[in-house]
């Protein structure tokens, strides 16, 4: 009884630590960034403006002291502006495009050479990130490009391993609920094992609950996918009313318990607790080439698509997610998308 107790407390006090921490990353966020932007000195930059549109962005940083940025040179000539990247100047992307390819080829040449505030009315309908400023509901995003240190890479493993143990811990008795409530209302395997995309392409097994009758097609999933991507289904990337679910499904589903077994995927080291979600093959060969950057990290169970975004997203905005998350990810990123997810989870928002 004594053990059961210190146990219980243990949880306890891990659960208070958690949210303590989870405050002041919020708290450093929304109060103590923005007041030191308005001590520190003002970071030159330059507006590479392609199609010619910059106004925009223009008044914005002269009217928003706490962006804390200072215009040096406004241009719609690459060469120009890369007299300016090579003295290690931002710059501030302002697009106008509507082809998410161009849009992309713009913001990775100047990937690793130097930071990126991109203004693209493009990503308008993508909501309430916490990370980015809003200009006339269109998104003003930063582009740090991703922290590759050994440290951070050492750090990441190390909250996966621990972080998959910890949930595996707390998520038995719902795993337990879960596979009785299977049994119970339909047949077939409790799990659902299918051959996912990985990190750079590769191929590995994911475990999921079975949330589908074990005879189902999976051909009406794949012309949806395909309608998504291509652009041809301008709502959301996920099949909703999907007759295959069954009722016990539906629920394991919009609790998210039937992606629990993926900790399992964590450990064996396919997995992180953070990144894109690993599509399916079939997915993959529909991708345009933009969309094989979501690829280049690893996979993981959560990310900035499923606090932020969820179905709500067309699949281009949901990819455009997870491509920040790549060439932005860190530790405290990481740690704060991690936080936020109990709240997505169980509010359900823009879950199926």
């Amino acid at each position: 009884m004594a053990s059961s107790s210190f146990n219980t407390q243990n949880e306890f006090s891990l659960f208070v630590l958690f949210g303590i921490f989870s405050f002041l990353i919020y708290f450093s966020r929304i109060v103590l960034i923005p007041i030191f932007s308005l001590l520190l000195p003002k970071k030159n930059v330059v507006i590479f403006a392609p199609e010619g549109n910059y106004k925009y962005i223009e008044n914005w940083i002269k009217d928003h002291t706490v962006s804390g940025l200072n215009i040096k040179k406004i241009s719609e000539n690459k060469e120009e502006i890369e007299e300016y990247v090579k003295k290690g100047l931002t710059v501030v992307l302002s697009t106008f495009t509507d082809d998410w390819q161009d849009l992309m080829d713009y913001l990775f040449y100047f990937k690793d050479k130097v930071p990126v505030v991109l203004f693209a009315p493009l990503l308008t309908g993508i909501d309430d990130v916490d990370y980015w400023a809003y200009l006339e509901n269109v998104p003003v995003v930063y582009f740090r490009w991703s922290d590759r240190s050994k440290i951070y890479i050492f750090s990441k493993k190390t909250i996966d391993f621990l972080g998959a143990i910890f949930s595996i811990l707390i998520f038995s008795p719902f795993m337990l609920i879960a596979v009785i409530g299977i049994k119970l209302t339909s047949k077939g395997p409790v799990f659902f094992i299918s051959d996912r995309v990985g990190k750079k392409g590769k191929i590995f097994k994911m475990f999921k609950f079975r949330s589908m009758l074990i005879s189902s097609d999976d051909a009406p999933h794949k012309e949806f996918v395909k309608e998504c991507i291509n652009g041809k289904k301008g709502y959301k990337f996920k099949l909703t009313n999907d007759s295959r679910v069954t009722s016990w499904g539906k629920i394991l589903r919009k609790t998210s318990i039937d992606e629990v077994p993926q900790f399992f995927n964590v450990l064996k080291g396919e997995l992180s607790l953070v990144g894109p979600r690993p599509p399916m093959e079939y997915e993959v060969k529909q991708y345009s080439d933009w969309h094989k950057h979501r690829l280049s990290v690893e996979q993981g169970i959560t990310g900035v698509w499923q606090v932020f975004g969820r179905a709500r997203l067309t699949f281009a905005q949901s990819c455009f997610l997870d491509i920040y998350y790549a060439e932005n990810r860190n530790l405290c990123l990481d740690l704060h998308l991690l936080s936020q997810t109990p709240h997505a989870i169980v509010f359900g928002k823009g879950a199926y």
